[in-house]
């Protein structure tokens, strides 16, 4: 199991991760069920979701005043998953951004994962945050949703 940057320009974070044992059909389930998304998502002790194109979630820490809200924008079940990503909290991330996730068939039994994240602003804090907190989060959280499945 890979977890790959792929080249990108400052704009948007690209990310791809593979799941030789897992279905696209399941692996898309533990991006919008309340149930299956803290066993990777370590966090939210709160969690409110509308799984279907329109719908919002919002995921919460509310002992940390953490808060991740937003819409779906895409919802195409087992092969695309996009959706808006805002923090409450945080003045850094006063942009609204989009995660596009794409579940692609890989052999008869697995799914390559392909994740998009942006868009970013050629600045200093917009570049840190894309590096540090975006690419930094998606390294540590795919990992963990890659072991549900080893």
């Amino acid at each position: 199991m890979a977890i790959t940057q792929l080249p990108s320009g400052f704009d948007s974070l690209l990310i791809e991760a593979t799941f030789p044992s897992t279905q696209p059909s399941l692996l898309f389930r533990y991006w919008i069920e309340p149930e299956k998304l803290p066993q990777w998502w370590s966090w939210p002790q709160e969690i409110e979701i509308q799984p279907y194109q329109g719908g919002t979630y919002h995921l919460g820490a509310p002992q940390k005043n953490w808060h991740l809200r937003g819409s779906y924008t895409l919802f195409d079940f087992p092969r695309q998953l996009a959706f808006t990503w805002r923090w409450d909290h945080d003045p850094a991330e006063d942009m609204t951004r989009e995660v596009n996730l794409t579940f692609e068939p890989l052999g008869s039994e697995g799914t390559r994962l392909r994740l998009r994240h942006g868009p970013y602003e050629n600045t200093a804090r917009d570049q840190e945050l894309r590096v540090e907190d975006h690419l930094a989060g998606w390294n540590y959280f795919l990992p963990r949703l890659q072991n549900l499945f080893a």
